[in-house]
């Protein structure tokens, strides 16, 4: 075996490498749009919407968990200018997915076991993007 059969061997470990990183690249991209554009649904084809709690602190209460790869629930309705407080689930929101960011509302913030709270006003109408620090999970807020 000559140097030129080494070479011969790098070449293909290198293209075999390329291949499995495009694949990888490929695999993510899919997973990330099918989030994108799926959304809960029942039965009946409606889309499962997050129904606001109030408190007795006049707080909008939400309670954010995980489920088939993105936070749940995916769609959030909130009222104008009403205090909300998101509480995320931290049995099953894992890694990344706890790092949370509302643009728009000037959120980000890490949740932990002992501080899984998010407070804000939504005090903006429209539809706002959420999602992980990543960009990996997100979902969106709807103020009306």
């Amino acid at each position: 075996m000559g140097p030129d059969h080494f070479y011969l061997i790098k070449m293909r470990v290198n293209n075999i490498v390329g291949y499995v990183g495009i694949i990888l690249i490929f695999s993510f991209m899919i997973f990330a749009a099918k989030n994108f554009f799926s959304n809960e649904e029942d039965i009946n084809g409606n889309m499962i919407i997050e129904e606001v709690k109030a408190d007795p602190g006049n707080f909008q209460i939400v309670e954010l968990g995980f489920k088939n790869y993105n936070y749940y629930p995916n769609t959030i309705n909130l009222k104008y200018n009403v205090p909300t407080k998101i509480i995320v689930d931290t049995n099953n929101v894992k890694g990344c997915m706890r790092s949370i960011v509302i643009p728009e509302f000037n959120v980000r913030k890490l949740v932990k076991e002992n501080d899984n709270v998010i407070i804000f006003v939504p005090n903006q109408k429209g539809i706002f993007k959420f999602s992980c620090s990543m960009g990996m999970g997100f979902g969106s807020i709807v103020v009306e």
